[in-house]
C-alpha cells in the first residue's frame, strides 16, 4: 500500500475538518459527499490511523486529525505560493479569503468598503462571518480574524487594530421618562439590554458587569444589533461602540458623551503560512485601512 496521502484527499481532508459535515465539504469543493466520505476512509486508510469522530452532527477531529491540521495546511499555503509565483501575477489579486469579525464590525466598518476593493480587484471575493462567536483559525473556519481575544499559542501574526470604547446609549424618549441619570450610580435603578451569556457569544462580550455588578437586565440578544433596535425603541440602556451607535440618526443619545465606560483591545490575527500569499497579504492591509481611515467610529469626536 502506498503510504503517502494523495494532495485531493488532504484538501478533502481539510475541507471537512474546517467545515464539519461531509455535504458541506462537498458543496464547496464541487463533488459528491459520497466522494468526500470515501477520500477520507482512503486518507484514514493510507495513514493508518482514524482522523474524524464521525457524528450525527458532523466530522469531528480526533487527536491524529488534529496533528495532521498544521502538515496539510503547509501543503496547502505552499502550493498557492507556487501557483502564483508560476502564474506571475505581481499586480493582479485574485481568490477567496474568509474573514471573521465581530458582529457589528463587519457589517458597519468592513463591508461598506468592500465595493470600492472590488472595483480595485475584481478577481478578489471577501467571504465575511460577522457573528458574536468569534469562528476559529485552528481549523480554517476563517483565514483572517478580528477579534477581542486574539491567539495566544501557535503560528499566528497578530497585531492591534484599534482600542474600542464603550459608551451607555439610551433613546431620548426612554431619557425624558426614567429618572435622571446625573453620575454613574444612578444607572443601577435603570433597566438593560445586553448579551445572552450562555456560551453562545464570546466571553470577551461580558463588559456590562463591570460597570454594573447586578445589573437587571430587561431584553437580552445574541445580536448587538437586536440591542440597538431594542434601545432605540425605548426599552432600556446599552453599552454600545459608536459604530454601532450611529447617534447622527437621532434614536440614539449618550448618556456620558465624553466619558468612554469600557474599553477593549480589537485585535487582527492570520496564520503566517496564509501571509505569504498575495491575496491574504492584501485583505489584512485593506482591514487595517478601513479602521486607521474612520477613527470617528472608535474615538467620536468630543
Amino acid at each position: 500500500m502506498d503510504t503517502h496521502p494523495e494532495w485531493n484527499d488532504l484538501k478533502v481532508f481539510l475541507a471537512v475538518a474546517r467545515l464539519g459535515t461531509i455535504s458541506d465539504a462537498g458543496e464547496k469543493l464541487g463533488i459528491e459527499h459520497s466522494t468526500v466520505s470515501r477520500r477520507i476512509d482512503r486518507l484514514e486508510a493510507t495513514l493508518r490511523v482514524v482522523l474524524f469522530d464521525r457524528r450525527r452532527s458532523g466530522y469531528s477531529l480526533t487527536d491524529a486529525g488534529h496533528a495532521l491540521i498544521p502538515h496539510a495546511e503547509k501543503m496547502e499555503s505552499a502550493l498557492l505560493a507556487a501557483v502564483e509565483e508560476s502564474l506571475d501575477i505581481a499586480d493582479f489579486i485574485k481568490g477567496n479569503v474568509r474573514v471573521g469579525t465581530p458582529e457589528a464590525f463587519g457589517i458597519h466598518v468592513l463591508a461598506p468598503g468592500v465595493a470600492q476593493l472590488r472595483q480595485k480587484h475584481p478577481g478578489l471575493r471577501i467571504e465575511l462571518m460577522a457573528q458574536p462567536q468569534f469562528p476559529s483559525l485552528v481549523t480554517r473556519e476563517v483565514e483572517i480574524l478580528v477579534t477581542l481575544d486574539p491567539p495566544e499559542m501557535g503560528r499566528y501574526k497578530v497585531a492591534k487594530l484599534a482600542q474600542i470604547d464603550y459608551f451607555l446609549y439610551c433613546s431620548p424618549d426612554y431619557k425624558k421618562g426614567r429618572p435622571p441619570i446625573r453620575e454613574l450610580a444612578d444607572v443601577a435603578q435603570h433597566d438593560f439590554l445586553d448579551y445572552i451569556h450562555d456560551g453562545s457569544v464570546s466571553e470577551r462580550y461580558r463588559v456590562l458587569e463591570e460597570l454594573v455588578p447586578q445589573p437587571h437586565r430587561c431584553f437580552t440578544s445574541n445580536s448587538v444589533l437586536a440591542q440597538r433596535s431594542a434601545a432605540a425603541a425605548g426599552l432600556g440602556l446599552v453599552l454600545l461602540t459608536p459604530y454601532v451607535a450611529n447617534t447622527k440618526s437621532g434614536d440614539l443619545i449618550s448618556v456620558f458623551p465624553d466619558k468612554p465606560l469600557i474599553t477593549r483591545s480589537l485585535w487582527i490575527a492570520a496564520p503566517e503560512d496564509l501571509l505569504r500569499i498575495k491575496r491574504y497579504q492584501f485583505v489584512w492591509r485593506f482591514i487595517r485601512e478601513q479602521v486607521e481611515s474612520q477613527p470617528e467610529l472608535f474615538h467620536p469626536p468630543a
